[in-house]
């Protein structure tokens, strides 16, 4: 198996969150004009992601490697400290794997190459149009392979659907 971390996904209360990711949750919904998002959470779910190896040396040189060795899908990281990203629900597309995923299903001989660099992961590729985003961007939000990270990806996707019909 070719896994870059062990993942491990909870559905949390927002009282369960670390203090400083509360806070900064609340001052990004305060200078988006969010309202209250912590109060009104219905699906509030944290991955904790912790790197299983160092990345390799072009990317550790060229400077595209995760450079903490653990981070919460929530937004927090030790070296790149607290991200908080929201985007309007209903103008979300969500994709079952990354980009180079879907290249490296292809047909041809190099595809197939590729895919097995690729390392073995569970999550959704989600693509919108950022708060303070000039314009649309995608992350990959990769989850525990589980129950949890079921559940997370089944709430997400019944979530952007129910926004984008009604």
């Amino acid at each position: 198996m070719n896994r870059l971390y062990e993942r491990t996904t909870k559905r949390r209360t927002a009282s369960q969150l670390d203090a400083t990711l509360r806070t900064e949750v609340t001052a990004h919904a305060e200078a988006h004009q969010l309202g209250d998002v912590l109060g009104a959470a219905v699906n509030l779910h944290e991955t904790w992601s912790v790197r299983l190896r160092k990345p390799g040396l072009l990317s550790r040189l060229t400077g595209p490697a995760d450079p903490d060795t653990e981070h919460r899908t929530v937004g927090e990281g030790k070296k790149r400290g607290v991200h908080v990203h929201s985007a309007r629900l209903d103008g979300i597309s969500l994709s079952e794997s990354s980009e180079l995923q879907r290249l490296a299903r292809g047909n041809s001989t190099s595809a197939g190459r590729l895919s097995r660099l690729l390392p073995d992961d569970f999550g959704m590729s989600v693509t919108a149009l950022w708060s303070g985003a000039p314009e649309a961007a995608s992350f990959y939000i990769g989850v525990s392979d589980d129950s949890a990270g079921h559940a997370l990806l089944d709430e997400l996707h019944a979530a952007v659907t129910r926004a984008k019909s009604s």
